[in-house]
């Protein structure tokens, strides 16, 4: 019996119960005491039963009592504020998002000895750095949930409680008071700094919507593709590549370590770890791309010190960690819920999936397959409770997609350093990258219009969810197991 696991799956079992039912003080006690007795009875019986039940549910008393030091509703010094026009100055928090019409900002802001975020969508002039003072004035309001497709309901609310925002100011006028100020402060803007100009050499290099791409597969973000483009990738399936994803980080860390080859073995592995954690801040920590940095900085720990890297160990450390840092991701982070979820299926299914798709000679298409019909399959139910929306097309898409990112990313970023050092001959530089970006563009686009390509599924419990993840366990465990094993006696090609 695993510890670890059972440690980990106790700790969100207890997020999950403290995120909808607050037990108090008196609640996490309980858990605590049940650990007792279980630990009493296994000095007596022995049995390994015992223990396992009090290291779970020990776990889950860690993990509410975690839950419960998590902001989860706006602090009681500004609800007076809310439905008032109000002038208050903050701290921006975050990278602003910037957008077509406006930009996005998070400003960090205290009264009374309490602090909280709201979100602040202003237009794009003035522009504001991360770490600078402002004052912002507008009606403050509580972010509210809005129906989506199915007869849903997205808790925007909730979605926003995940960052600590609890407050929004739909139509804010800012205005700069003070500059960042402190190390940090300096650190992050400069890095957010070298993110901006980055993307303004991929503008100089690519014509859009090719440019947008680029930046969704390096940095991060959909905007700048328009609706109707963005709406084709969702149709397509095709979204997560440009929404900074796993995949996308993974393909990066891989880049970097063998730019760094020359070095020597332990300084290329730390300055890529370096590396790593500079990307994944400054393309705004989402859940995909925090987990997979996480990830792969445990694989490069395993590489330095010849420690042996398991795969599906990191991803629960991961998991760990990220749930220790912010536990309201567990249940607000759709993002989150979804990273994890692929990465299981990726690690779990793809080899099980691989071992019987032997007839795809290339081995790494067969990979390419494999892993894609892991990831598809597993978020498949999760997706579908989510938001409903089932893609005929998606597998397809994917599988004629996936094999060239690697090198539309490579080819990106040479198109967008060429922008920033000589602007006048990029676009040239960047024709590589738009044969490449064009023909995933043209993709998505086709596979949209296809039959089927979109279709919505009325809501459902999620009860229906649980069943549909057993079935696939049983299904992945049982029946397959003995094509496994004489895939296993079958020669590689």
């Amino acid at each position: 019996m695993d510890y670890f696991f059972l440690s980990v799956f106790g700790f969100a079992a207890g997020i999950f119960a403290e995120s909808l039912v607050s037990f108090g003080w008196w609640g996490i006690a309980f858990p605590f005491f049940l650990s007792a007795i279980f630990l009493t009875w296994f000095d007596i019986e022995r049995s390994r039963l015992f223990i396992a039940a009090s290291v779970f549910l020990f776990a889950a008393a860690f993990g509410m009592g975690r839950m419960m030091f998590a902001p989860q509703a706006l602090p009681s010094a500004f609800e007076p504020l809310i439905g008032t026009n109000l002038s208050l100055q903050g701290t921006v928090a975050a990278d602003p998002d910037i957008r077509d019409g406006n930009q996005r900002v998070t400003l960090a802001i205290e009264k009374g000895g309490q602090k909280t975020r709201i979100l602040a969508v202003a237009p794009r002039s003035p522009s504001v750095s991360y770490g600078e003072i402002v004052e912002v004035s507008g009606g403050l309001e509580r972010p509210q949930p809005f129906d989506a497709d199915g007869g849903r309901v997205f808790r925007y609310d909730e979605f926003l409680a995940k960052d600590g925002i609890f407050g929004i100011i739909e139509r804010a006028h800012m205005k700069s008071v003070a500059p960042p100020s402190g190390l940090v402060s300096h650190a992050l803007d400069l890095l957010f700094g070298a993110k901006h100009a980055f993307v303004r050499g991929l503008e100089n290099a690519l014509p859009e919507p090719a440019a947008a791409l680029a930046e969704g597969l390096l940095v991060g973000g959909k905007q700048g593709l328009g609706k109707p483009l963005t709406d084709a990738f969702m149709s397509a399936g095709l979204i997560a590549i440009v929404v900074l994803s796993g995949y996308n980080v993974m393909i990066v860390a891989e880049g970097i370590l063998r730019a760094l080859s020359f070095l020597p073995k332990r300084a290329a592995l730390s300055v890529a770890g370096a590396g790593i954690l500079g990307f994944v801040i400054a393309a705004g920590s989402g859940a995909s791309a925090l987990r997979a940095g996480l990830m792969a900085c445990l694989a490069l720990f395993a590489r330095s010190t010849g420690r042996s890297y398991d795969a599906l160990r990191a991803l629960f450390f991961a998991l760990f960690l990220m749930l220790v840092w912010n536990p309201l991701s567990l249940v607000y982070d759709p993002g989150f819920e979804l990273s994890f979820i692929a990465t299981l299926g990726l690690i779990l299914g793809a080899p099980i999936i691989e071992a019987n798709i032997l007839f795809i000679r290339n081995a790494f298409l067969r990979e390419v397959a494999a892993t894609t019909i892991a990831a598809q399959l597993a978020v498949l139910p999760l997706l579908l409770y989510l938001t409903g929306n089932l893609s005929l097309v998606s597998l397809p898409a994917n599988l004629l997609v996936l094999p060239v990112v690697p090198l539309a990313m490579l080819f990106s970023f040479v198109a967008g350093l060429s922008g920033v050092i000589a602007p006048l001959i990029a676009p040239a530089i960047g024709i590589p990258a738009y044969a490449l970006l064009s023909y995933i563009i043209g993709i998505g686009a086709y596979a949209a219009t296809l039959p089927l390509a979109h279709a919505i599924i009325p809501a459902f419990p999620f009860a229906v969810v649980v069943l549909a993840y057993a079935l696939i366990g049983w299904f992945a465990v049982r029946p397959l197991t003995p094509l496994r094993q004489t895939a296993s006696r079958t020669p590689s090609n």
